[in-house]
C-alpha cells in the first residue's frame, strides 16, 4: 500500500490556534485524506475527538483554553492506542507519554507531516 492509498482513507484531527495556519494546513490535509477536522484550542479538539473517533490527532502543545498536552492526556484515556503527532516551535520538547508517535517542529515541513502520518499509521498497525 503506498502513502497516497493509506493517507486517502484517513481521518485527521488537526489542532492549532494559529488562524492562518491551520486553514493552510488543512486545506493541505484535505486533498490527500478522506477527511479532516479543524479545531483551534484543546477543548475543541477534544470534542471534535469524542464526536468523530478520527485516525489521526496532529496536535499543537501550546494553545489557549485547553493546552495540547492536557487534551492528549484526556484523549488516550478514551483510546490508549490514538495515532497522535505533535507540532510544537520548541525543538526540545518530549510528551512524557510513549504513545506519542512523533514531534514535528514549526514550521512544518509539509512533506515530513505526510511522511510521520503514513509512518505512524502504519506502525500502529503492526
Amino acid at each position: 500500500m503506498d502513502s497516497k492509498d493509506v493517507l486517502a482513507a484517513l481521518v485527521i484531527l488537526y489542532v492549532e490556534d494559529d488562524h492562518v495556519v491551520r486553514p493552510n494546513v488543512g486545506k493541505f490535509l484535505r486533498r490527500r485524506c478522506k477527511m479532516v477536522i479543524e479545531a483551534a484550542n484543546g477543548k475543541e479538539g477534544l470534542d471534535e475527538y469524542v464526536a468523530n473517533r478520527p485516525d489521526v490527532v496532529i496536535t499543537d502543545i501550546e494553545m489557549p483554553i485547553m493546552n495540547g498536552i492536557e487534551m492528549i492526556d484526556k484523549i488516550l484515556i478514551i483510546n490508549e492506542n490514538q495515532v497522535i503527532i505533535i507540532t510544537t516551535a520548541y525543538n526540545d520538547i518530549e510528551h512524557k507519554s510513549n504513545r506519542v508517535c512523533k514531534n514535528l517542529i514549526k514550521p512544518i515541513i509539509r512533506e515530513q507531516m505526510i511522511e510521520a502520518i503514513v509512518e505512524c499509521v502504519l506502525n500502529s498497525k503492526k
